[in-house]
């Protein structure tokens, strides 16, 4: 199994197969919209954004000519790998996207603009530009749940501190090879401009602050209500997903090559990465 698809197969532990096939999928639609738009200019980000989007509404419709080849990765994963969602799964799953998407544009014009927000502001974005909002639609894609289960505010809850984890990690772990190119979109780096501490003390801060986000994410597990029979058990496998899915994203950081190459179980084990130099 290539390695960007870990991440799902540790995730799709309800045995549904045409899930965890789309789930895969998305990834491989994540990995190539991000390759284009990490050093994207604004508007060519925003023209790959409305690519996407249009591709992912429109399955039916044919792509034009001379396009980037995501708009037909996006085409085809809307008509083939979403076959399995229902109705309420793929309307919810298009609006986030479409927010993913958008956040992202953001990202290149903060990027253009040379602009580095503070934490909180930089939490409000990468909150979107993360993924985790279209992809723990997967966690339910073939059911039926109701909208009141979404917009329920403990369930919105459990999915923030849920993302909030998924960031720290990634962000951590994804830093040396974004700070040799000067990235800025990362909460070391963001911690970084704006305060005195060095990279140790950031990187405990990182700790810290994930900490406590467990300690609220269990807590608040056990505030979720009733949304009847019918949905409960469904619910429940739910925000069981949304746990699982921070765990998953911890072990496919150090399984997979993406950020520390071969070496990843090792780092997992040590804890130590060596600084790579910095091109600018």
């Amino acid at each position: 199994m290539p390695r960007k698809h870990l991440t799902c197969a540790i995730l799709t532990y309800l045995g549904v197969i045409d899930v965890e096939r789309a789930a895969c999928d998305l990834m491989k639609l994540f990995f190539v919209f991000d390759l284009y738009t990490d050093t994207a200019t604004l508007h060519e980000a925003q023209q790959l954004a409305a690519t996407v989007m249009d591709a992912l509404r429109n399955p039916d419709k044919p792509r034009p000519s001379g396009e980037c080849i995501i708009g037909e990765i996006a085409r085809q994963f809307s008509k083939l790998s979403m076959r399995c969602a229902s109705a309420g799964a793929r309307r919810r799953f298009i609006a986030k996207f479409d927010m993913y998407t958008a956040a992202v544009v953001q990202e290149a014009r903060d990027r253009a603009e040379n602009h580095i927000r503070n934490v909180h502001d930089y939490f409000l974005l990468r909150r979107h530009t993360i993924g985790a909002m279209p992809s723990f639609t997967f966690l339910h894609l073939e059911l039926e749940l109701p909208d009141r289960v979404f917009e329920d505010p403990v369930i919105q809850k459990l999915e923030k501190a849920s993302t909030d984890m998924i960031i720290l990690c990634n962000d951590m772990c994804s830093y040396n090879i974004e700070q040799v190119r000067g990235d800025a979109h990362n909460i070391v780096a963001v911690i970084m401009h704006h305060t005195q501490l060095n990279l140790n003390e950031i990187m405990k801060w990182i700790g810290d602050y994930h900490s406590r986000l467990e300690k609220a994410f269990l807590a608040e597990m056990e505030f979720v209500p009733s949304f009847g029979e019918e949905f409960d058990v469904e619910v429940r496998c739910y925000v069981d997903g949304l746990g699982n899915w921070v765990r998953a994203n911890d072990c496919w950081h150090f399984e997979s090559y993406r950020y520390f190459g071969t070496s990843g179980l090792e780092v997992q084990k040590s804890r130590k990465v060596v600084l790579l130099p910095s091109l600018r």
